[in-house]
């Protein structure tokens, strides 16, 4: 049963890696620091778990241990990374799968997978109110 359930996993993973390539950053160190700010600002309370209803739409890496799930263009969550090797530079990968099983993701035993098939371990989930954080951007001048 263990076997089935890590395939399930893995097959998950890969399946959300060739499907969603990662958003690119700016080429502006501080932008993109300002609006990891912003965001973890305007980020609620920690969750455990996440039931997805719907497949995911998209996800961008957002920070050397942030992860941007975007649920619906309009809905998103805020994934705080353990600091780890497996981690670093997983801004500069191709794509990035996401560990979810039965399309939750939780902080138990959920986990970003880069490129390289290094496993990043989710230890915050938080959603992130995303039209107060659009215009927190707008108003530091981030975004238009």
């Amino acid at each position: 049963m263990k076997a089935r359930i890590a395939l399930i996993t893995l097959t998950t993973a890969l399946a959300f890696g060739l499907a969603l390539p990662v958003a690119a950053k700016s080429d502006n160190p501080a932008k993109d620091a300002k609006r990891l700010e912003l965001l973890q600002a305007n980020a609620g309370e920690a969750k455990d778990t996440v039931k997805f209803l719907r497949p995911m739409h998209g996800y961008e890496v957002v920070g050397p241990q942030h992860v941007l799930v975007w649920e619906t263009p309009h809905k998103a969550w805020l994934l705080d990374l353990r600091e780890s090797a497996a981690c670093k530079g997983l801004e500069r990968e191709v794509s990035v799968g996401i560990e979810a099983l039965y399309d939750t993701i939780n902080t138990n035993n959920g986990y970003v997978v880069g490129d390289h098939g290094l496993r990043c371990r989710i230890e915050v989930i938080r959603e992130v109110d995303v039209a107060a954080w659009k215009q927190a951007e707008r108003e530091a001048g981030i975004r238009s």
